[in-house]
């Protein structure tokens, strides 16, 4: 017998998509610690000014010219046709690298947590099969690949809105992949215990993603809101400028707590009373997993404009796009009888925090059979 082996392909336009894959890697193993699983970032093995272009541009992007961001997104989206799609030569001249990696073992499928792999190679004669796990909670066209033979989705109704676009290929939702260890399993208290806290305080976790956008002008709403014993936690990510400025108010840590980038994410989630965040699929999806209520802030226009209405109308969050909005809400949630509890009975029901394990199961089943060595 030979060993089954899987490669996994994220783009690091933002961190959400590496986060995805990293999670999907791990489950494969915890099932199966013998699999050989390859979790590859599609941009690395491109030249370095597309890197440049493709990740760092983006980033660049959705900080200083967000409203250009939106007419790209707008522009590609739509049922008519992929208008994103690269062309032969950007396929020949960027991506030969990886087309070389997809003939380079015996792989049993190329699972994706990004569009652009699929997008470049699903489908081709004598690559493996791919597979999507979508990293939203809202569909855009570059996510409809052909070739794609099977999708992971958030919720149930992304499948349905996903399955008549996507004729011949299999559709579950399965929630996003996520990393283990969001469950909820520390209380409240004991989460705020190991970090530190100041018990018996409200505390609201404010988290700008990996690249820790807007963490800088969330905490400040946070901190301007008319709510006793609040504490506010601000996790900046890569964002050294803001942490700096964070620390710079002088505020007591019982008041105001500054952190850069924290691998413990699902400890501070577990102790907070709220979260307020960009509404990314990745830190959205952790934070309902952990049954936390989102304040969702600063969105990206675009996928995030639409992650935050998926989110609202299912119940576990509230919009509040500006610092006024988010001042208000975070009152709101704390002075409205119910409303906080109302906000973390809905993440809990549609929190999966073993989206990443059920994948993993999907793709075991239908992929990873054994097969007699040549």
């Amino acid at each position: 017998m030979r060993r089954s082996s899987v490669l996994i392909v994220s783009a690091s336009t933002g961190t959400g998509h590496a986060r995805a894959a990293e999670a999907l890697r791990g489950a494969l193993l915890d099932g199966d610690p013998g699999l050989r699983v390859e979790h590859v970032d599609l941009l690395e093995l491109a030249p370095r000014w597309v890197r440049a272009a493709c990740g760092s541009g983006y980033e660049l992007m959705v900080t200083r010219a967000p409203w250009m961001w939106e007419r790209i997104y707008r522009r590609t989206d739509g049922e008519d046709g992929d208008r994103a799609r690269w062309g032969p030569l950007a396929q020949r001249l960027l991506f030969r690298e990886f087309h070389r990696l997809l003939l380079s073992s015996p792989w049993r499928l190329c699972l994706c947590s990004h569009f652009l792999p699929c997008q470049l190679a699903a489908g081709r004669p004598g690559l493996p099969p791919f597979a999507l796990a979508v990293t939203d909670f809202t569909l855009h066209r570059c996510w409809v690949q052909p070739g794609v033979r099977r999708y992971f989705v958030a919720t149930d109704s992304l499948a349905a809105e996903l399955r008549p676009r996507a004729p011949g290929a299999r559709v579950d939702a399965t929630g996003i992949p996520i990393a283990s260890g969001f469950a909820g399993t520390l209380s409240r208290e004991e989460a705020g215990r190991s970090l530190g806290l100041e018990a018996g305080r409200r505390t609201v976790l404010v988290m700008g993603g990996g690249l820790g956008l807007g963490v800088e002008e969330m905490a400040a709403a946070a901190l301007a809101s008319r709510v006793d014993d609040l504490q506010v936690v601000a996790v900046c990510g890569r964002n050294a400028e803001a942490r700096a400025r964070l620390e710079g108010l002088g505020l007591p840590s019982e008041r105001l707590r500054v952190q850069g980038y924290v691998d413990a994410v699902e400890r501070y989630l577990a102790a907070a009373d709220v979260v307020v965040t960009k509404p990314g699929g990745l830190t959205a999806s952790e934070a309902l997993a952990a049954g936390r209520p989102l304040l969702l802030a600063r969105p990206i226009p675009g996928q995030e404009v639409g992650n935050t209405r998926a989110l609202a109308a299912a119940g576990a969050a509230l919009a509040a796009p500006d610092g006024r909005t988010l001042r208000e809400a975070v009152e709101r949630v704390f002075g409205t009888p119910g409303l906080l509890g109302g906000l973390a009975d809905a993440a809990r029901r549609i929190g999966r925090p073993g989206a990443a394990a059920d994948v993993a199961e999907a793709v075991r089943a239908e992929y990873l059979r054994e097969v007699e060595a040549a």
